[in-house]
């Protein structure tokens, strides 16, 4: 007679249950600190490639970034007897290229005048607009002398396209005095004029993190206010025109940073970058504008895309009028040196 113990086996089944339960356990928590590692490994993972948003970013109203345009706008006139230029032809080899004291003289409502000449006296070029009309005077470098008058709002664009060699490559030929004017002495903002409509917007410009301690490749994102100046066009025939853009730096206390002028086929005309605000206009004359006792930016940078050119204006502290009182020949421009004089509102005479 055989018997079985059957309690042995229920113990070797249990034991057998128990082991494959603590296995099951062990396998478990092994992956568990696998995947715990990689999650960790992956958190840790950053890209400094990656933009990050630069803050802490500025609040700001519409009335409030308008009005610091004030100064700009409500600007009389202006008289600078040493500002720094740098200017930058996009075309010409490095020899053309130069930097320069210049005299600077503005006045409501579009007259300007621009004499820049070496540190050492030499003239390099005298311009003067008024009127809508503009006259040029290129002294340096010699093989550009010439003397030029024109329209502001001309098209230009084929007489540049016919010269020939070394005048070719330098945008001397296609600067022009009224492309400071709107950088320094803008046009009012027409808030109550039906023609006009304004817009706000946030716009994020990606750039490269130039902050110390900022690792290589790294970038950030800015954050601006832009406010968009459109025109309606005549009797609601077309699309509305942006004529003007003004932008905030949010990163910056929503400071005014940059302007951008566009013509009358919506190309980008002007930009102006604003920077280095300082007092500049202590010795403002009586009438000075609303907030010109405040600040003014120090450095100003004027590029004309489409013309082949910037220039970098750096003002001087104790150089600066704001509102001067100017001599009746201020804006006077005379073709004294005998140059070759060129029109060109009139067409060229065959030989």
């Amino acid at each position: 007679m055989v018997r079985v113990d059957c309690s042995l086996q229920e113990d070797s089944k249990s034991h057998a249950g128990e082991r494959a339960r603590r296995l099951a356990l062990a396998v478990t928590t092994l992956v568990l600190i696998i995947l715990s590692a990689s999650c960790a490994s992956l958190v840790k993972t950053t890209d400094p490639t990656i933009p990050k948003l630069l803050t802490p970013l500025a609040d700001a109203k519409f009335d409030d970034l308008i009005k610091q345009l004030r100064p700009f706008t409500d600007l009389q006139a202006l008289r600078t007897s040493q500002a720094y230029m740098r200017f930058i032809d996009a075309t010409a080899s490095e020899k053309y290229r130069f930097e320069a004291d210049s005299t600077l003289i503005l006045q409501r409502p579009d007259k300007i005048r621009i004499l820049i000449q070496a540190s050492f006296g030499t003239r390099i070029a005298d311009m003067v607009s008024e009127s809508n009309h503009f006259r040029v005077a290129i002294y340096n470098p010699t093989e550009y002398r010439q003397f030029l008058l024109g329209t502001n709002d001309a098209d230009y664009s084929e007489w540049l396209a016919k010269l020939k060699g070394k005048e070719k490559e330098s945008a001397l030929s296609s600067a022009r005095p009224f492309h400071f004017t709107e950088a320094l002495m803008m046009r009012p903002v027409a808030l109550n004029d039906p023609r006009f409509v304004f817009g706000i917007e946030e716009t994020l410009v990606e750039e490269p993190d130039t902050r110390p301690g900022a690792k290589k490749g790294a970038r950030v994102l800015r954050s601006f206010y832009v406010i968009s100046e459109l025109e309606a066009s005549p009797e609601g025939q077309g699309p509305a025109r942006v004529r003007r853009r003004f932008w905030f730096d949010r990163s910056n206390g929503a400071r005014f940073a940059r302007q951008q002028i566009f013509d009358q086929q919506g190309q980008l005309a002007t930009e102006v970058l604003y920077s280095d605000y300082k007092k500049l206009n202590s010795g403002s004359q009586p009438g000075s504008p609303s907030g010109s006792e405040a600040t003014w930016p120090g450095v100003i940078w004027v590029n004309r895309p489409h013309d082949g050119y910037m220039a970098r204006l750096t003002f001087n502290d104790e150089k600066f009028e704001i509102n001067p009182e100017l001599k009746p020949n201020a804006f006077m421009l005379e073709n004294t040196e005998k140059f070759r004089e060129i029109d060109l509102d009139k067409p060229e005479k065959k030989p």
